[in-house]
């Protein structure tokens, strides 16, 4: 198999390993404020600093050894170290560019495959392993849809498969530049993209882009995905003049399995996928040496045809909160652990509403103390939970929010 270097330079890598570290140490350490601003410090540090910054914004995280060891192993497991033995030289150091250094001999000994860690239904990591044939078929079918594109506008983490593919793979298989946007605001990316540009995003940040009008240069691309796009969107960015927009759908296990490039059009296969005549829960993929792998999807889907599908909603009860998979469930579970909590239902808040998570509760006991709980749980949950999981709202009340029939119904 021919490799293309180009996924694996210093400043790609360095890219990946600071989202992998901040992906991290947030799940091991949500809510606490010096942590954050360590992780600020060093996500905004610009990629052309001295290593020495680099680490000594490490240091500042001031990882336990149980800590230390869950990062190195997330690395370990994202760039298959394991593979060449060079994993245990993570161990030895804590020094970023020695950590660059060593993916980059272990990706030119063995370049097979890669794979990316996602939160499950429990909240704990879930390993998602590709074959750098199969990302690779995918960038060059994209590839050559964007092969007029001049710059990557990219406001998706790199660490994520989504970000691998259209932040790190695509400009590299196009040799263009790639820019980081997640510091700036939605609405000011889109009003100082230029002509030539393709803008990597998700349905959260569009939405905040598009809150004020704005107008958009000629020739604009916008791809968005890890969930479905309101009709509104598409209807704001064509209003401001957005050439073309496309929306993938996929997921960490998959990767990219269908896209559509109107609201009102079903999603089409990617062309390596097809639909095997006897399931509508599975999709094949032939792979190079003639070998078909058969795949579960994710989510329930409506087949309009044997290619065009509808997405009808998550398998695993999972929600999207600003391009991040949540789960209400572990949310709830997490309320009902406090000594204070009888019952909690959570459910996502419409797009009107933030889309947040929102949570309602039922108190063990109701009194004077009732009217203060709802700030208790969220210092709570802020040391449990990651910002995303964070619900921005807990109402408070004698009974949860139920139909004439007893089941369990939204609330204002």
């Amino acid at each position: 198999m021919t490799i293309d270097q180009g996924w694996w330079t210093t400043t790609t890598v360095l890219r990946l390993l600071i989202d992998i570290i901040a992906a991290e140490v947030a799940r091991m350490r949500p809510g606490l404020l010096g942590v954050r601003q360590a992780l600020a410090l060093l996500t905004e540090m610009p990629l052309n600093s001295n290593s020495l910054q680099f680490d000594q914004a490490l240091e500042r995280l001031d990882l336990d050894s149980l800590e230390f060891l869950n990062l190195v192993t997330a690395i370990v497991v994202q760039f298959h170290l394991h593979e060449t033995g060079l994993d245990q030289r993570l161990m030895n150091s804590r020094q970023l560019q020695v950590w660059i250094d060593t993916v980059l001999e272990s990706r030119r000994r063995w370049n097979e495959a890669v794979s990316f860690l996602t939160s499950g239904s429990t909240g704990q990591p879930k390993l998602c392993t590709h074959s750098l044939a199969w990302l690779e078929e995918e960038i060059r079918f994209f590839s050559n849809m964007l092969h007029d594109r001049q710059r990557v506008l990219s406001a998706i983490p790199f660490h994520h498969i989504y970000g691998f593919l259209f932040a790190t793979m695509l400009p590299a298989q196009l040799k263009i530049p790639v820019h980081d946007v997640r510091n700036m605001l939605p609405s000011s990316v889109l009003r100082q993209a230029v002509a030539g540009d393709v803008i990597i995003g998700h349905p959260a940040f569009f939405d905040l882009a598009l809150r004020s009008p704005l107008t958009l240069a000629s020739n604009i691309t916008v791809i968005s995905s890890t969930g479905r796009s309101a009709e509104t969107m598409w209807q704001q960015l064509a209003a401001a003049g957005c050439a073309r927009c496309i929306e993938i759908y996929g997921s960490s296990e998959t990767a990219g399995i269908g896209l559509r490039e109107a609201f009102a059009n079903p999603l089409e296969l990617l062309p390596y996928w097809s639909r095997p005549a006897d399931t509508v829960e599975h999709i094949s993929r032939q792979l190079t040496d003639g070998t078909v792998v058969t795949t579960a999807l994710p989510d329930r889907l409506h087949w309009v045809e044997a290619r065009r599908f509808q997405v009808l909603g998550r398998r695993d009860g999972a929600v999207q909160v600003g391009g991040v998979n949540v789960f209400p469930q572990r949310v709830q579970d997490c309320l009902c652990q406090h000594s204070e909590v009888a019952e909690a239902t959570v459910r996502l808040a419409n797009a009107a509403a933030g889309g947040r998570l929102k949570a309602f509760v039922v108190p063990r006991v109701m009194d004077e103390n009732s009217a203060s709980l709802a700030e208790r749980l969220h210092q709570w949950l802020s040391e449990r939970l990651t910002s995303a999981e964070l619900p921005r709202t807990i109402d408070i009340g004698a009974e949860l929010p139920r139909s004439s029939l007893g089941k369990l119904i939204d609330w204002n």
